[in-house]
């Protein structure tokens, strides 16, 4: 890929086109290169398998439009059991919001941004038939990000997304299928349809060109995947969570993790840290941002610099606040298919 040279080698930076990326940058825009970064690869990177590319991703990626109105989510019965939480709610739930807010864009604008895995966590309301999205509180209904990312790729017919619907909370057999019909209806003929027989080394960038399939769907709860033959099963792509606080644990865990990835297989790095419940009381005036996300992409970012694309690299990288020191994460991420597209020139 180029994101700012009109070669492959990763050294070289043209200053061509640097002051309106500059302008960009100041105005809160992610540079125009990271739209289409897939579409503009390197022919070399064309005919790679998927699973060797590094790409962007964002980790609940709907917590963006996370909202104090609706309560409380089912995926925390332990706030909506809490006395203290339903008797300071107005002071509880902002609490909350502060410290379960991971992202601050919608969906359009991540995949703008070069994210190309997103990370669904659902959950039903009591109060209608909608599912939303959660984390800890309600977020934006799930149709609506559905309806985003069908949008941006009816516009970007060479990008590839990797929707990964992790877990479900309160969801009813009725509501599986619900869900499972609003995936296929939006997205009908761009589904990648999962096959047993299908071997992830022949999907290529220019494979799902040729066949004009965009979307890779992960889907969490096996009975119910079963309905449908386009819905990956979890072992397609792991995603193991350090679940820590520590900047060197975390990475520890991630260079152990890529260093027994299996081969042949899509695989996330969880590049977040994970504050405990004790940790939010003692700093419930702060919030994830500041308290740990901002510390933990500066920790990734060192850490990217240290990686390589291929076979024993990082795959789908995914990180908090995606917009973080000028979208670094997303671009760092992309620029080592670069290195990976510069050795195999050599």
């Amino acid at each position: 890929m180029q994101m700012m040279s009109k070669s492959d080698d990763p050294k070289g930076v043209e200053a061509n086109g640097a002051d309106d990326q500059t302008a960009q940058l100041l105005d809160g825009r992610p540079p125009d290169e990271l739209k289409n970064w897939m579409t503009n690869i390197s022919v070399t990177l064309q005919d790679i398998p998927i699973w060797r590319l590094t790409i962007p991703g964002s980790h609940d990626s709907g917590a963006y439009g996370l909202s104090v109105d609706l309560g409380v989510s089912p995926d925390r019965p332990d706030l909506q059991n809490s006395l203290w939480v339903r008797l300071f709610h107005c002071f509880a739930l902002p609490t909350i919001h502060r410290w379960t807010k991971t992202q601050s864009l919608d969906v359009t604008k991540q995949l703008n941004a070069g994210i190309r895995y997103i990370d669904f966590r659902i959950a039903s309301r009591i109060a209608d038939d909608n599912l939303y999205f959660c984390h800890g509180l309600y977020g934006p209904e799930v149709s609506e990000m559905l309806d985003q990312i069908n949008a941006f790729l009816q516009q970007n017919q060479r990008e590839i997304v990797f929707l990964d619907f992790q877990h479900f909370y309160s969801l009813s057999d009725a509501d599986h299928k619900q869900l499972i019909a609003k995936i296929i209806h939006t997205f009908g003929r761009r589904l990648v349809p999962y096959s047993s027989q299908l071997l992830m080394d022949k999907i290529t960038l220019k494979y799902l060109w040729d066949k004009r399939m965009q979307v890779f769907v992960y889907y969490r709860n096996e009975s119910a995947r079963l309905e449908s033959h386009v819905l990956w099963p979890s072992r397609c792509l792991p995603n193991p969570w350090a679940n820590t606080m520590s900047r060197e644990k975390l990475t520890h865990f991630l260079d152990k993790e890529i260093a027994g990835r299996p081969l042949n297989s899509m695989f996330v790095t969880q590049g977040i840290l994970t504050p405990s419940n004790r940790y939010v009381g003692f700093h419930f005036y702060s919030s994830l941002r500041y308290d740990l996300a901002d510390i933990c992409n500066n920790c990734i970012t060192k850490w990217l610099d240290d990686q390589s694309a291929g076979n024993k690299g990082p795959n789908i990288v995914m990180s908090d606040f995606i917009e973080w020191n000028n979208y670094e994460i997303p671009i760092k991420t992309i620029r080592l298919n670069d290195k990976l597209a510069f050795n195999a020139k050599q």
